[in-house]
């Protein structure tokens, strides 16, 4: 799905989980469709767009001719079967075929963390669109700012497994910086995502499989966190914070 330092098994439930991590921000993302005026668009690029779980949001708010790109043929494939009326290709971000001033809206969403040289790729992206072009990161998480109560070591674990697979944990806080030196005038927005009751139940046990697929745990050490994650949250006395930052770009 991104271009990455290595290739990493998303295993054969991958639409699944990029439905589940879409959902944990969909109301915030509404608001930024409406901020930027999108339904405007004319020629739209997603990129990073995996199995086109945002592309089809994307369709559903604005006619305008939706490009999707992804490093990943074997998403690509996925995405073609989940959304029709979309030009989808296989492409490096660092390395666009498209020509100068194509787009005049460029989103991605949980994709900055994965790309290796993100101040190459928003070049890239910058160079791609027209004058005024809006580009959004649309959610990009801090795992470095992640707050949870007991400290159970999710958040440190899922630092760990990130930097494993070539992907930097720490994004968030840089996007600001990032976006400016590609000479896009830029405002920065973060969101708090806390997982209440119901989400917990929903997301825990995925949260955690993540961490024992990476054998950071054991088989018996995950039975017995998945075991104690229950009684918590049945008694509603866990909790799991990280902050989503949110960048939109205009094009001097």
């Amino acid at each position: 799905m991104r271009i990455k330092s290595k290739d990493i098994d998303w295993g054969a439930d991958v639409e699944q989980q990029f439905i589940r991590q879409a959902s944990w921000t969909r109301a915030y993302r509404n608001q930024i469709y409406r901020q930027i005026g999108m339904i405007k668009a004319r020629n739209l690029l997603e990129v990073g767009c995996g199995t086109g779980v945002i592309t089809k949001e994307l369709q559903e708010k604005t006619s305008a001719k939706i490009t999707a790109i992804d490093f990943d043929k074997s998403m690509i494939d996925i995405a073609k079967d989940y959304v029709s009326d979309v030009r989808f290709l296989t492409e490096n971000v660092e390395e666009l075929s498209f020509k100068d001033k194509s787009f005049d809206f460029v989103v991605c969403h949980y994709f900055l963390l994965w790309i290796s040289n993100p101040e190459k790729a928003l070049s890239e992206i910058a160079r791609v669109c027209k004058r005024d072009a809006t580009i959004v990161a649309l959610s990009e998480p801090d795992y470095g700012a992640w707050i949870e109560y007991p400290e159970m070591g999710l958040g440190k674990y899922h630092i760990e497994y990130l930097q494993k697979e070539g992907a930097d944990p720490f994004i968030g806080r840089k996007i600001l910086s990032l976006f400016e030196s590609a000479g896009l005038e830029t405002e920065l927005s973060v969101v708090a995502q806390t997982w209440n009751q119901n989400l917990l139940k929903e997301n825990i046990g995925e949260e955690w499989k993540r961490v024992l697929e990476a054998e950071l745990i054991t088989k018996k050490e995950f039975d017995e966190i998945i075991k104690k994650e229950n009684k918590l949250i049945k008694k509603n006395q866990r909790m799991i914070f990280i902050p989503v930052f949110t960048a939109i770009g205009r094009k001097k």
